[in-house]
């Protein structure tokens, strides 16, 4: 009994070892595998708590090895006063921030916006402002540069989504003036712009936005390749896979080098009531809550390559949840690869699935 038993416990151990050996070997040969890939920027938009969402300093704090740079959402135009910016937290917060990430070897960029007063059409008119009249556009890059070399930014994000179309090439122009005052001081210049397919496809934002030009000015062109549904459409994927290509195409049809574009990944979703015909802005745990509440069971789609499911609330209304998760995110990874793109940028930090910071190193090679 004690040979077998000793035969019997040399053989378990050299099965473990066999495995032990066989899993480092996989585990080295994905390390080799990523090795040999060009490096990608991962960026992340940085907000604070909004009512029910988490703020994104958790994921920053924990994910940090995953990503290139963090973006803050803080700044907008200044309604009142042509070319001025409006702050939405303290001096000190800023400085806590933008140091941590440093600490963290993140590059910080800071957003500057035109969303959220009383309409849209005030947004567009405060961007108007700013673009059309020469002294409010220098007044406006003074104001940028003094921000940024006061927090010591390095680099900026600019997120005008909604301007009058006579302004298309006055806003190329304004990121052309901006890189010129930015790019001796090493800064980098990055803008955000709506998804454009070429066809009826695109996002009804994107003709505002001169691709060739703002692909040659800027040092990176963020394509919102997200909302391809959205609460002005009927329920569907936040971004499938075909329409995510076809946004990539369409930018390097136009000009746009693919070492400049961060392709746009969404970690939220949409859960629509189909019988109040109302869609709701979702983060991926409220989602899976709902999910579990109402028993539902999460189906996969085929043709736009993400997940979904369906359920009954309480009221006795339909509803259809659309989201990415890190499966999708897998596809939207191979893109990058197939192009050979800059990289992603997440909108946003702390609303994504807490996997997708497995499946991002595993499937390319993060810029550091």
């Amino acid at each position: 009994m004690a040979k077998n038993g000793f035969r019997s416990f040399t053989i378990i151990s050299l099965s473990i070892a066999i495995l032990l050996m066989s899993s480092c070997s996989q585990l080295q040969r994905k390390e080799d595998k990523n090795k040999d890939k060009s490096p990608r920027e991962v960026l992340g938009f940085y907000t604070e708590k909004e009512g029910t969402y988490p703020g994104s300093q958790p994921t920053v704090n924990s994910q940090f090895n995953s990503m290139s740079i963090i973006a803050p959402f803080w700044y907008k135009l200044d309604d009142q006063h042509p070319g001025g910016l409006i702050d939405s937290v303290t001096v000190n917060h800023k400085k806590k921030v933008i140091q941590s990430a440093h600490k963290k070897h993140l590059k910080v960029y800071m957003v500057v916006h035109n969303l959220f007063y009383e309409t849209v059409e005030k947004g567009k008119q405060v961007a108007s402002n700013v673009l059309d009249n020469d002294k409010n556009r220098d007044v406006f890059i003074q104001n940028i540069r003094n921000e940024i070399n006061q927090y010591k930014y390095d680099g900026i994000n600019i997120d005008m989504e909604n301007l009058n179309l006579t302004d298309r090439d006055s806003f190329s122009w304004m990121i052309k003036k901006l890189s010129d005052a930015l790019h001796p001081d090493g800064k980098i210049v990055t803008v955000s712009v709506p998804a454009n397919t070429g066809d009826s496809r695109a996002n009804p934002w994107s003709p505002w936005f001169d691709y060739k030009k703002l692909g040659r000015y800027s040092d990176r062109l963020m394509i919102m390749t997200y909302d391809e549904h959205n609460p002005r459409t009927a329920p569907g994927s936040t971004a499938s896979v075909n329409w995510t290509e076809a946004t990539i195409r369409y930018a390097l049809k136009q000009g746009v080098p693919p070492s400049k574009i961060l392709l746009g990944i969404a970690g939220y979703g949409w859960d629509w009531d189909t019988t109040a015909k109302k869609a709701v802005y979702s983060s991926y745990k409220q989602l899976m809550d709902q999910k579990t509440t109402y028993k539902a069971k999460v189906k996969w789609d085929s043709p736009s390559q993400t997940p979904f499911f369906s359920y009954v609330d309480e009221k006795q209304h339909s509803h259809q949840a659309w989201f990415e998760n890190s499966y999708s995110l897998r596809f939207k990874l191979n893109l990058v690869e197939k192009h050979n793109l800059r990289g992603i940028g997440i909108w946003r930090l702390g609303l994504e699935d807490p996997k997708y910071w497995t499946t991002i190193p595993k499937k390319i090679k993060v810029k550091k």
